[in-house]
């Protein structure tokens, strides 16, 4: 076979040219009492249709007639959907029927075509004559789906694009370092870039999650998910008339690989996710601090540089806590090791950042040069690449067709260029004084497919988090991201390179989505091992299905560009509805683009020019303080500065601002990742997953989002902003229909009055300090004071925000926000209800802990504070009455439960200590 890289247009199951379906079923059979069924083509070939769940079920079908009972998927974890009775309803030549309870599967026989029903509603559909389509002789397979009324198309994992909703567009899922988002092949006149969807990014998921929220005419809305488990290239086609017609139709292929996709319907969006996060897996609770703010840069190539920056974060008053430090800190591009010239007497240097509050990642490449010098020019052992080399676990350059090849295949990375700014030597290239200096490597890659070489893997972190003291893991360059050359000419592995899978050698093409989640495993389980008592974490540029088990998402190489800010909402939305929890951009971008001021030159050693454009980067910041990763990131060889104290005023207080909001309310970010852990529901979050009722949310996806439930956000994202004369832009808000919403004041002023859901604000103007946000009325918000970094203040206590409206709960989650202690059945940790209920006169609220085995919860009171009251005539704490303390600083002085009313800001406080494990506050009003 040609294993290539094929575009969009070039996958052509519509053209029916070659692409026969899969015809009439000749008979079937069920295995035993097991919900398995296998039906037989005439040709000897088959497919086997299993049920996992009430709402789930599998559909498989290997062109090449391989053994349905071999698991290979690096993906799935668990099939076990929940307990199910299958009722048989139809078994006959024509059909046969399959009723669950929640629905009824409907396989027709003559022809093959599968349709889906709830309760007599059809929720999806084979398209006639095209259900499930292969070409004899070739592995590419593909299945076609009706498009019904009222269908709108989101997930697809990393995908470009403004829009939320994917209809009309065409994608491929083909790990690849798309560096800016033009790199990666498309048809001729096809234009590339952000605003593009049908590029390969360098994650690849290749789930599509229908909504209906119209019921298509038939019935009541629903959702369904469809995870087609190939880690292949793969291809959806959501209507898009790209090379043919598509009206009333979309499908998913892959070009290797048998057909094996997964269905999962539910009433809305949060009932797959919860299904598809059971299949594929999620994580524990990440530590804390990865949910603060965090710097990073390429170029930070010595201590000098990231001292610098570091005690600039603490002067300028703007909190931090992730430094990032790129291949700079390695000893001559050797993976897993650290540059003594560079950072001298690392250990205690590290142990001084973290004195400081910071926490610092290193970037960590599949590549283990073969470059046999040091930093200093001489030869010298690389003991990471030798341990590795020793269990033969390098991958050689074996080809498809061919017999074994005893040369280990080389690959060469490129870093780019220094143009002078980067003083030190990178032997054996040429001395930096000779102008632009090629940075990069050649070197070998490890098997992944084989268990004993991700163990091996995972020991070769000890020098840096034992010795070095690093705190988390950067996986770059995963794709893996080779330069390009007539080898390697999709910029990764040759694709007919022979891999191991778990069980036996297949051409990379066959697997190349894989490599990296066998790359995150192996990090993961390495880190685990070294360091059982710390939580792990990992920041990765690429990954497929499953990846949210082991690390959270960057989405790459982005450029500073207007556009590139755009799309960041739909990207990492789709991302959370992906199964990612934890996705953000590379805030102010990593590279250069058409929001760059100055062409960037070195002038006595140091960049100058080629600087983010102000408002561009305000933006940016203020928007990325909202999403689950937040990094300002970027390419300081060819960049002059992008971190927010390095401007001038306003935009270190513009930006500062919302870093600061982001610390003091990242107890609601972590609630959102607890909730996470135990639903599936992302922390960013798309306007349907909360109030999926109103139809006009879903003309609002790709601007506005929710942070967990309750806290909408609509952040500017277009330019328009002058100093001279002052001139503010504008933006449309709209607030969902069944809540009335508040204008967030942040408690530093009264409330205005409640805004009525279902209104459309057209014009809310925002200066370069403002960025609109709403808070649901009956809202319970927990908020912290501010600190420099996560766990700067020994006690922080919580202020649990009640917002006038509705009756509510809301779920508090706390741990030490660094151990393993709270993992396993008996962890350590408190899980609190919190829920407000209005009163004749007055409102209660009950703190009740639902678990709690927190004996060193380090705060010993809280406060709630109950926004938009009268002065009121009592406070009671569990039938005793409170005392009036009168004024802020009392209350905090208070060594008992008291309140007081602040008549300016109409919020009524009250301290109250934490000793019970049920407790009711209640206030009545004069």
């Amino acid at each position: 076979m040609d294993y290539t890289f094929v575009d969009v247009d070039s996958f052509t199951p519509n053209t029916q040219i070659n692409w026969i379906p899969i015809g009439d079923i000749s008979s079937h059979t069920r295995s035993g009492k097991a919900n398995v069924w296998t039906l037989q083509m005439s040709g000897g070939l088959s497919l086997r249709l299993s049920i996992l769940g009430p709402q789930c079920f599998r559909v498989q079908f290997d062109p090449a007639g391989g053994d349905y009972s071999v698991e290979t998927s690096v993906a799935v974890v668990t099939r076990d959907l929940g307990p199910v009775t299958v009722n048989v309803v139809q078994d006959d030549a024509e059909a046969l029927v399959l009723d669950t309870g929640a629905i009824q599967v409907h396989v027709a026989l003559q022809p093959f075509a599968v349709s889906v029903y709830r309760d007599g509603q059809l929720l999806s559909a084979d398209f006639t004559g095209q259900g499930l389509v292969y070409i004899p002789g070739q592995e590419v397979t593909a299945c076609f789906k009706n498009f019904p009324r009222g269908a709108m198309y989101v997930g697809f994992g990393e995908k470009a694009g403004s829009q939320l909703v994917k209809n009309q567009f065409t994608m491929t899922q083909f790990n690849f370092d798309n560096f800016k988002y033009v790199n990666a092949p498309l048809p001729q006149g096809w234009g590339a870039g952000p605003l593009n969807p049908a590029e390969a990014l360098y994650c690849s998921i290749p789930l599509l999650m229908e909504l209906n929220p119209s019921g298509a005419g038939t019935g009541g809305p629903y959702a369904y998910g469809i995870f087609l488990d190939n880690p292949g290239q793969t291809y959806f086609n959501v209507g898009a008339n790209d090379y043919s017609d598509m009206s009333g139709k979309y499908y998913f292929g892959a070009l290797y690989g048998e057909m094996d996709y997964y269905f999962m319907a539910g009433g809305g969006a949060p009932d797959v996710l919860g299904q598809y996060t059971t299949l594929t897996g999620r994580a524990p609770m990440p530590p804390k601090y990865t949910l603060g703010f965090h710097q990073g840069a390429y170029g930070y190539y010595d201590h000098n540089k990231l001292t610098a920056a570091a005690n600039a974060y603490r002067a300028a008053g703007i909190p931090c806590d992730g430094l990032h430090i790129d291949v700079d800190f390695q000893d001559n591009y050797r993976t897993f090791t650290h540059s003594e010239m560079k950072f001298p007497e690392v250990g205690p240097y590290m142990q001084g950042l973290h004195a400081q509050g910071f926490k610092c990642s290193t970037n960590i490449t599949p590549l283990l040069t073969d470059n046999a010098l040091d930093e200093t020019g001489n030869v010298a052992p690389y003991v990471q690449r030798d341990a590795m080399n020793s269990i033969n676990g390098l991958i050689y350059d074996t080809r498809a067709g061919q017999g074994p090849n005893p040369n280990l295949f080389v690959g060469q990375v490129s870093y780019g260029f220094n143009f002078g700014s980067n003083p030190y030597e990178y032997p054996p290239l040429t001395p930096n004084s000779q102008g632009a200096v090629p940075l990069g490597a050649p070197g070998n890659y490890s098997d992944f497919g084989r268990e004993d070489v991700r163990e091996m893997w995972g020991r070769q972190y000890a020098h840096l988090v034992n010795d070095v003291g690093m705190d988390m893991i950067w996986q770059d360059m995963t794709c893996p991201a080779l330069a390009g050359s007539s080898d390697t000419p999709w910029k990764t592995f040759p694709l007919d390179q022979m891999q191991n899978d778990g069980l036996t050698y297949v051409p990379s093409a066959v697997i190349h989505n894989q490599y990296v989640l066998n790359l995150l495993r192996a990090t993961w389980e390495g880190l685990g091992k070294l360091r059982p008592q710390t939580r792990n974490f990992i920041i990765a540029r690429g990954g497929y299905a499953g990846m949210q088990r082991y690390a959270a998402l960057w989405t790459g190489d982005s450029a500073s560009s207007w556009d590139f800010l755009a799309i960041n909402i739909p990207e990492v939305l789709n991302l959370g509805l992906s199964g990612v929890p934890m996705s953000g951009t590379d805030i102010g971008g990593f590279a250069t683009g058409d929001g760059t001021e100055g062409t960037a030159q070195v002038v006595n050693g140091q960049v100058v020019g080629g600087i983010t454009n102000y408002e561009l980067l305000t933006r940016w910041m203020q928007l990325g303080s909202f999403l689950p990763w937040f990094r300002n990131h970027y390419d300081g060889y060819n960049k002059q500065f992008q971190e927010a104290y390095a401007y001038g005023d306003p935009v270190p207080a513009n930006c500062g601002k919302y870093v600061q909001l982001r610390y003091r309310m990242l107890q609601v970010y972590y609630d959102a990742m607890w909730e996470w852990t135990q639903t599936g529901m992302p922390v960013a979050r798309a306007l349907f997953l909360n109030d999926p009722g109103d139809p006009q949310v879903y003309e609002h996806l790709n601007d506005q989002f929710f942070v967990g439930r309750d806290f909408l956000v609509a952040p500017i994202l277009t330019p328009g902003w002058s100093f001279s004369p002052p001139q503010p832009t504008s933006r449309s808000v709209y607030l969902p229909a069944g809540s009335q919403w508040y204008a967030f004041k942040d408690n530093a002023a009264p409330l205005d009055a409640p805004v009525d859901g279902g209104t459309l604000i057209p014009s809310w103007t925002a200066d370069l300090s403002q960025v609109p946000i709403y808070v649901r009325a009956g809202a319970i918000l927990p908020f912290r004071e501010l600190e420099q970094w996560v766990g700067q203040l020994a006690r922080n206590p919580l202020t649990i925000n009640i917002y006038p409206g509705p009756d509510s709960t809301y779920t508090l989650y706390q741990d030490d926000g660094i151990t393993t202690e709270a993992q396993g059945k008996n962890g350590v940790y408190r899980v609190t209800e919190i829920s407000h209920t209005g009163i004749p006169g007055g409102q209660s609220v009950r703190v009740l802990r639902t678990y709690d085995n927190y004996p060193k919860i380090p705060e010993t009171f809280y406060y709630v504070a109950l926004l938009g009251t009268r002065n009121p005539s009592s406070v009671t704490l569990g039938g005793g009455t409170l005392p009036n303390v009168g004024d802020p600083g009392s209350l905090s002085q208070s060594p008992g439960s008291a309140y007081y009313w602040n008549s300016d800001l109409q919020i009524t406080f009250a301290k109250v200590f934490d000793t019970a494990a049920d407790v009711t506050l209640t206030a009545e009003y004069i």
